[in-house]
């Protein structure tokens, strides 16, 4: 089996970018170098799939490798936020912890899981990614914004949890 396939790359690649825009933003603060690499490093992942599908280079392998990339990504800017000040801790505990269960589930089962509409449909897929795109966009352009009082990516980022929470429950029934 082949490794080193463009699509698998391409999902390596996204994980160093992203360490790469921390590191950019740590030294330099440039909300908008940070928010671009942050928006290449989503595109990329839906890139990687389609690249994986037009070249038939659909792996096993590469589907459990943009999983690791994913959760990878996903809990090192829930991190970096936190460690920014931007949003409690509890918020990349709630991540950490709920990634480790769904996957412990999903490898001791024999079946798939969590076949709902809620978890697996087009819609929720790009709902919940649209939402950790707009918090994430949020906690670097406008960390402070109020709207009605309330802190306006606080509140989306709360929302964004919810609905990831809301899309593991069909795993556990």
């Amino acid at each position: 089996m082949n490794y080193f396939t463009i699509p698998n790359l391409i999902c390596c690649f996204r994980i160093l970018l992203a360490f790469y825009a921390f590191s950019q933003f740590l030294q330099d603060a440039d909300q908008i170098k940070f928010l671009i690499l942050t928006i290449a490093v989503i595109v990329l992942d839906g890139l990687d799939g389609i690249i994986a599908r037009k070249l038939n280079q659909c792996t096993e392998f590469g589907a459990k490798l943009d999983i690791v990339a994913d959760r990878i990504i996903e809990l090192a800017y829930w991190f970096f936020f936190g460690f920014l000040g931007l949003i409690p801790y509890w918020v990349f505990g709630f991540y950490l912890i709920r990634g480790l269960a769904v996957d412990y589930v999903s490898m001791q089962s024999t079946k798939p899981l969590g076949d709902s509409w809620l978890r697996s449909s087009q819609f929720m897929r790009g709902f919940y990614g649209a939402l950790k795109l707009l918090s994430f966009a949020l906690l670097i352009m406008l960390p402070d914004y109020l709207l009605m009082g309330f802190n306006l990516a606080t509140m989306v980022v709360y929302l964004t949890v919810l609905v990831c929470a809301l899309r593991a429950l069909p795993v556990f029934m």
